[in-house]
């Protein structure tokens, strides 16, 4: 088994400090994947979101998925700031490029199922949350979601 494999067997662990440094490495794994200069500009532009400087990072963001395309966590922190920007179809559409070269990002998964959510497409959500949960069934936040979209479905 590969180290992937080995993380995602793990974060089903009962063990709650395997599932932590399995997330934790696969986090590492997804940032690195395009090299370090890349990593540093993802790092850089992920700064530049959580100071709230949105204009600046989806520039960033924006140009780094240009340059690599098959960055999926590049693609992944625009959806995220997209996210923050109230601009859920287009984070739904990143989501859907991060899950297209990794099917079990657990981050985009949660992320697509959120926007769906606050898109009011409770259903579509509740299979993202679903989809999560089979990765990581130690994740409560996605029952929770689960529950509110099925509560707002009745």
């Amino acid at each position: 088994m590969d180290k992937t494999g080995q993380y995602l067997a793990d974060l089903k662990s009962d063990d709650p400090s395997v599932r932590e440094h399995a997330t934790r490495e696969l986090w590492i794994l997804w940032h690195s994947q395009a090299g370090p200069e890349r990593e540093r500009e993802l790092n850089e532009a992920t700064r530049l979101m959580d100071r709230q400087q949105h204009d600046q990072a989806l520039e960033m963001f924006q140009a780094l998925v240009e340059k690599c395309p098959d960055f999926a966590e590049a693609h992944n922190k625009l959806a995220t700031l997209l996210f923050m920007m109230d601009q859920f179809e287009e984070s739904v559409i990143e989501c859907e490029e991060v899950l297209r070269r990794i099917p079990h990002h657990f981050g985009a998964l949660n992320g697509m199922g959120l926007c769906l959510f606050d898109l009011r497409r409770y259903e579509e959500a509740i299979r993202c949350f679903q989809k999560a949960l089979e990765i990581q069934p130690y994740a409560m936040n996605n029952l929770t979601y689960i529950a509110r979209c099925r509560a707002n479905l009745n």
